[in-house]
């Protein structure tokens, strides 16, 4: 059972994730033209998220906690990108932590008015989707995350590159095949990840810290 990082409660002050890929030259031609291609199937989704501001004796406590889940990268996590500010979503309701204290913005929704699920069949490594929008909160102008929780795969995040009707371009190409009818998460997307590196909050003083943290998409498949 993976377990899922409280990453709309630390409130991260700087936020980035992106796809990473891994691209070689293939030559320059006489005319100087260079072809230029990915190795990597698409790349991996790599989230930098620094600044969270551990200034409640909860907050140092539920970050301990997580970095001892997390085991130096070795555990897989399913990590919530808390960006709802560039979601589809119009209305939504904010819940609090378990000790009641509030989140300082808009990161997190109890409910949305976002529901979209695929309105055809897509095979795996595709980079296009039909949407069949029941419900959204404001329109697709592209740059927007979702996630789908695939079978084997779980939470798995996409970009949307271009907006077509009811089709969608995005990337990194789907990791697994989704058929028609499979919720498509606007409004709260996730990816499942690894830790990379190190987590550190370094205590300034005896009460507060500050945290950061960076994580890798993880590809072993085994999250049963």
């Amino acid at each position: 059972m993976l377990a899922t990082f409280p990453t709309c409660q630390f409130s991260f002050a700087s936020r980035e994730i992106a796809v990473q890929q891994n691209i070689i030259s293939g030559g320059t031609a006489l005319n100087g033209d260079e072809t230029v291609i990915s190795t990597d199937g698409g790349g991996r989704w790599v989230a930098e998220y620094g600044s969270a501001p551990l200034n409640r004796r909860e907050k140092v406590l539920s970050w301990r906690s997580a970095r001892a889940i997390l085991e130096g990268g070795a555990v897989p996590i399913i990590f919530p990108i808390c960006d709802a500010r560039h979601q589809p979503v119009g209305s939504r309701s904010r819940v609090p932590h378990s000790d009641d204290s509030p989140f300082s913005d808009d990161s997190l929704y109890g409910t949305s008015d976002c529901f979209v699920t695929a309105a055809a069949d897509a095979p795996l490594r595709a980079t296009s989707l039909i949407l069949n929008i029941a419900s959204i909160g404001k329109p697709l102008l592209g740059g927007e995350r979702f996630s789908i929780d695939h079978p084997t795969w779980r939470h798995r995040l996409y970009e949307i590159k271009s907006i077509d009707g009811g089709q969608i371009t995005f990337r990194p190409p789907l990791r697994e095949a989704v058929p028609a009818g499979t919720e498509i998460n606007f409004s709260d997307p996730r990816c499942v990840m690894r830790l990379t590196g190190d987590m550190a909050a370094p205590l300034n003083g005896p009460r507060a810290a500050t945290g950061s943290i960076t994580l890798i998409e993880d590809m072993t498949g085994s999250y049963s």
